[in-house]
């Protein structure tokens, strides 16, 4: 897990399949009480400007309870609703986070807070990904079947950020997808043509 301290999580696309195997594994460590991760005096921000209840909840738990603290940053109470350009945002909130997980709507401006601020950026969701979603899902696959190499994974529904997540995380943890969507509401084809990358190389 070295090779992830101070990398952001956008999509699961930023991962390789080690990275998120060791992920799951280390999810399956703390969940199991074998371990416990310590982050006295770091701050998290959550930048939420969508709804939110498990998302929202599971970050602020988690963050306490390693010892860590949680400055809960609702658009309608800062600058951000006000209008202040994301990239300003990004610049001030820099210098007092030690990490923030951001839900909102364009990836994009997700990928904008990124590239301005130093510190790890969390994807709590946006129109295009949700991938703290999927791992979650990941760890309970693994938990029901032992194993995740080989399953097969059926999805109906939208072909949203959901679908896109599930579609990406599967293909680095060898499972198979089947995405079944109502006519005109297919994933786009970029997620699509990633995962099917991803699957190929962790094939070879």
């Amino acid at each position: 897990m070295i090779s992830l301290k101070g990398r952001d999580l956008l999509t699961l696309g930023d991962l390789s399949a080690d990275e998120l195997t060791g992920l799951i594994e280390l999810s399956a460590e703390l969940k199991a009480g074998n371990l416990t991760p310590q982050c006295p005096g770091k701050v998290l921000g959550l930048l939420f400007s969508k709804a939110s209840t498990r998302t929202r909840v599971s970050f602020t738990a988690a963050m306490y309870q390693m010892g860590g603290q949680v400055i809960d940053l609702n658009p309608s109470v800062t600058q951000v609703g006000r209008g202040e350009p994301l990239i300003d945002t990004a610049r001030v909130l820099d210098r007092y986070l030690d990490v923030i997980a951001i839900r909102t709507f364009e990836q994009s401006d997700l990928q904008t807070f990124a590239d301005r601020a130093a510190i790890p950026v969390i994807n709590a969701l946006t129109d295009l990904a949700h991938p703290c979603q999927t791992l979650a899902d990941l760890l309970t696959l693994k938990e029901s079947f032992g194993t995740l190499s080989g399953l097969t994974l059926t999805y109906i529904g939208d072909g949203n950020n959901v679908a896109h997540s599930l579609m990406l995380g599967c293909a680095l943890a060898g499972v198979n997808v089947r995405v079944a969507t109502p006519p005109n509401f297919e994933p786009l084809a970029e997620m699509t043509d990633l995962a099917r990358t991803l699957a190929n190389a962790k094939a070879t």
